[in-house]
């Protein structure tokens, strides 16, 4: 990976599948494979030579070259034909030599989108880290759990973002071991069977990989197209957690909550007609780029099924989802990396909106503080039955049970008011978040 692939931008990830930069991929295979040809002595050394420095737009014509596209309908027919008379010699007559438009195509397509995933990859790990940066300033932030849109027991807000940390090192484990298997060559000749090459052609085909830095096949077939559809399934997974990131910390920026908000600037207008709004901007822009994203996956599957050893059609759909698929992921990544580094967090507002529940929150923790003395099952019953009885002025879970004469001896006020606080009742929530932190921090390489 070099410097290059890994600061990227945006634009620069888009820039990878412009035309001009797939047809400089299809003349960096062309010329790879007359070197690695000329290496196995299957062409001449100087024919690869001279190849090798005509491959170029400093060179060719990229205008005349796109004329020609037009005419033939054959892009990669047009540059062996331009790319075969820029040549000296007899070595125009090397170029291409056993090959297919696919090969080319399909190889050079696994070369942008192996560039492309160096870059998410750097993205990736932005999140993390910033994920991992909020996760340390609030792993003692006590936060309510919701479950069934219902609130379930306190936490703290690190712990919450120690599960999107673990789940996000789960997707970077997947997009890693997809790697080999999606970023390989196709090189096979017409079929995949290597009829030009022969013997030569495994030996061919591993080489001509490891030249470009690919994996490569031991069936090249034109057909196998699972490679670059699982790497779009696997964005599709990413852009659904990032959707769960987002969603949560949107509905948390509602009035009703008011635990969330974005950093926006003082000339940021919320609303055209009610100038009381201020509308979230950049949480809604990564959940529109996550829904895009996840709309290529029905897509990908359909693409990897073409009919027998090949199918035009389907190689379309191919390149299509991945010169749209790289920049979406590239795009989402850097703007979720970007919204969660501009969060602004209300720990006073989250301890306040335990305030609806309460006391009650904690009624595990006074259920399992009864239990030494009167039995779990007997704990639950009491503890059940003094929130069901309730009355509008009858005080916290402490004060109704207090009141019930159901408590026994043993249990003195001082410890089931204790157990009664939610803030004292928090499980590991602290020592996850800062578990997560430290694995975030080692796996992305920072201090």
């Amino acid at each position: 990976m070099s410097a290059t692939d890994i600061t990227r931008t945006a634009a620069d990830v888009a820039a990878l599948f412009s035309r001009r930069s797939i047809w400089e991929a299809w003349l960096e295979v062309e010329a790879t494979l007359a070197e690695t040809q000329a290496e196995l002595g299957m062409i001449p050394a100087d024919a690869a030579t001279e190849i090798r420095r005509k491959a170029s737009f400093q060179v060719l014509d990229e205008t005349a070259l796109a004329e020609d596209i037009a005419r033939t309908r054959a892009p990669v027919v047009s540059l062996v034909r331009a790319l075969s008379a820029a040549c000296g010699g007899d070595a125009g007559g090397y170029v291409h030599w056993g090959a297919t438009t696919q090969n080319v195509m399909q190889t050079a397509l696994a070369l942008l989108m192996q560039r492309a995933h160096a870059a998410i990859m750097a993205r990736f790990d932005d999140v993390l880290l910033t994920c991992a940066s909020l996760a340390e300033a609030h792993a003692a932030t006590v936060t309510v759990a919701r479950t069934n849109m219902r609130q379930a027991l306190p936490i703290t807000f690190g712990f919450k973002i120690a599960g999107w940390i673990e789940e996000w090192l789960r997707h970077r484990d997947r997009l890693a071991a997809a790697a080999p298997r999606v970023f390989c060559a196709q090189w096979g000749g017409a079929v995949g069977a290597m009829h030009t090459a022969g013997a030569l052609g495994p030996e061919l085909n591993r080489r001509l990989a490891a030249r470009l830095g690919l994996g490569h096949f031991t069936v090249p077939s034109r057909a196998a197209l699972d490679g670059t559809a699982e790497y779009v399934l696997l964005l599709g997974l990413v852009s659904a957690t990032c959707t769960r990131i987002a969603r949560d910390l949107y509905m948390m920026m509602a009035d009703e909550f008011s635990e969330a908000a974005e950093t926006l600037g003082e000339e940021v207008v919320g609303s055209s007609t009610m100038p009381h709004k201020v509308n979230p901007k950049n949480v809604v822009r990564v959940l529109s780029l996550a829904a895009r994203l996840r709309a290529q996956v029905p897509l990908a599957l359909e693409a990897m099924q073409p009919t027998f050893e090949g199918d035009g059609a389907n190689n379309q759909m191919i390149s299509a989802l991945a010169e749209q698929a790289c920049p979406l992921a590239h795009d989402l990544l850097a703007e979720l990396a970007a919204f969660l580094d501009g969060l602004k967090l209300d720990p006073a507002r989250m301890e306040r909106n335990l305030g609806p529940a309460g006391e009650f929150l904690a009624s595990e923790n006074v259920m399992m503080a009864l239990a030494p003395f009167i039995g779990r099952t007997r704990a639950h019953d009491v503890v059940h039955h003094a929130i069901a009885h309730r009355q509008p002025d009858g005080g916290g879970l402490a004060d109704m049970l207090l009141a019930s004469g159901a408590l026994p001896p043993e249990m003195s006020e001082e410890a089931l008011r204790t157990a009664s606080d939610p803030r004292h009742y928090l499980g590991l929530s602290e020592t996850l978040a800062m578990d997560m932190v430290a694995r975030a921090r080692s796996v992305a390489g920072a201090p």
